[in-house]
Order: C-alpha cells, then structure tokens, then sequence
C-alpha cells in the first residue's frame, strides 16, 4: 500500500514500535488488512523525516549524553536517533559502553539487580563527564539509566521542545 494512503501511527517508546512493526504474523487474516491500512512510526523517524524539517530551532543544547535503545538497534534505526540529537546539541555523547538496560519491559521492576548491573558500564562512561541533558526513547529505558547516572533521562521528544519555540 502507498505510505501516502497509510494512516501513521507515532509511538514514543521504541519497544513498542519494535514489538508493532513485528506483530503482523501473530494477527488474524482480518485483523492483518486493518494493520496493513497503518503505518507504524518511532517518535525518532516522526521528528528526523516530518517535524525536524518544518521547524526553526532556535537554540540547540551545548552538550547532551545519549542512551539509544536496543529497539533502535535492531529496528536500525539509531543512526537517525544520533542525527535528530546533533540537530539538536552542539555535542553529542553516545558512550562507548552503551548497550541494553536490562529492562526488558517490566523484567527491570521486578529483577532490579539485572538492571544495575546491565547499565553500569554505560553508566560509568557517562558519570565522568558533564552534560547539559540526558536523552532516550523509551520510558522504562530512562528510568533505568537515571537510576543508575543519577541524571534525569527523558524523551528526546522534550529535547525538541526545548529548542523550539
């Protein structure tokens, strides 16, 4: 079906997008039409390819520490992730121990010590430098890393609101 003819569908966790985009095998013949009748987007592809290139920003943040997501790994899309950030900051951290969180939906809630233990060698990239924000794509993932930077990860979403007006 032409994308143009698609209803879109902007999800703000990146584990969801992943999940939506896979699901189709599992759904019914009849739910299958309605999924082929949608078109599923990240909150990142959404701001790179649909608001990025209709607005002014008007600043951008000095220095910002990211935490791509595994579902932007394997959905391979974390090239666009940095490209929305660098639009966005002057500097752009990605550690070079960035990885899963361990989440894993709730299994982080449930199991914290996976948790920590899965985010300490990002975390230690990251608490050795200075940051002027801390930015991710999934909600439990920021949970996760500003539990163990001790800095409050939040959307980049808000990173976009911040910089324009």
């Amino acid at each position: 079906m032409d994308q143009r003819r698609q209803i879109p569908v902007v999800l703000d966790i990146t584990s969801c997008t992943h999940t939506l985009r896979d699901c189709r095998p599992a759904l019914t013949p009849e739910n299958k039409s309605r999924f082929d009748a949608m078109r599923i987007l990240d909150s990142i592809e959404y701001l790179l390819e649909e608001v990025l290139p209709r607005v002014d920003v008007k600043r951008r943040k000095p220095s910002i520490a990211l935490h791509p997501v595994c579902s932007l790994q394997k959905m391979g899309i974390e090239n666009k992730f940095t490209l929305v950030a660098k639009a966005l900051a002057e500097k752009v951290d990605i550690p070079v121990n960035a990885g899963c969180c361990g989440m894993a939906g709730d299994r982080g809630f449930l199991f914290p010590e996976l948790t920590a233990s899965a985010t300490r060698p990002e975390a230690n990239d990251i608490k050795g430098g200075c940051h002027d924000g801390y930015y991710s794509s999934a909600k439990t993932c920021e949970m996760a890393m500003s539990e163990a930077v001790g800095k409050n990860y939040e959307s980049i979403v808000y990173l976009l609101d911040e910089c324009v007006d």
